[in-house]
């Protein structure tokens, strides 16, 4: 059996009635394809399956040919846009960012304040017998986080050596997960918060 291999001239997706012929063509080689056989036991049957096969890819990439022909034309223009949105915005996004750089620079250093006043807490804490106030080293309350600060674990490698094997590559997705499941040590990992700042108005 033969088929109809040639599509018409005209189809299109981008007019009603070039997207209707297309449409029309593409039912009718579906409606084809599903009356042949889907037995191959010769090379006859082998050569035919082939070819309706092949056909049924050429009409495939001209339904992509008929898209291209139009998203090209979108693509060119979202990046014109988006190009012109660049433009626009830059200027702001480099005013803006020596003042996000002063407000990490103090976000960083009171957390550093804080983390250091916590490590003096907890070795004074180990060093004192239960019930027993020292006098000579008052507790001091901890500086508070800044605001707009977000704290989450993260890490460092320290030792690729000391790493077991279940985070080689490393595998630094591994490690992430665990610290989400609440992992806080892994040998040759150096796993702590870190402030995050987030800047909402």
């Amino acid at each position: 059996m033969t088929t109809q291999t040639t599509p018409a001239t005209g189809l299109s997706l981008n007019d009603s009635s070039g997207r209707q012929q297309l449409q029309a063509t593409l039912s009718d080689y579906v409606t084809f394809l599903r009356r042949q056989p889907a037995v191959c036991g010769t090379p006859e049957q082998q050569e035919a399956l082939i070819k309706h096969v092949a056909q049924g890819h050429d009409l495939i990439k001209l339904v992509a040919a008929e898209r291209l022909k139009i998203t090209r034309q979108l693509d060119q223009q979202k990046h014109e846009w988006m190009e012109l949105e660049k433009e626009m915005t830059a200027p702001i996004l480099a005013a803006m960012q020596p003042l996000k750089d002063a407000v990490e620079h103090y976000n960083r250093e009171l957390l550093r304040v804080r983390e250091h006043q916590q490590t003096e807490a907890a070795q004074q804490a180990s060093l004192a017998k239960p019930g027993e106030t020292n006098w000579l080293t008052p507790e001091v309350a901890l500086v508070a986080k800044p605001k707009g600060v977000q704290m989450r674990w993260t890490f460092d490698i320290l030792d690729p050596n000391q790493v077991p094997n279940g985070y080689w590559v490393i595998d630094e997705t591994a490690i992430k997960a665990d610290i989400a499941n609440g992992v806080r040590e892994i040998p040759g990992v150096r796993i702590y918060e870190e402030g995050i700042t987030t800047f909402r108005s």
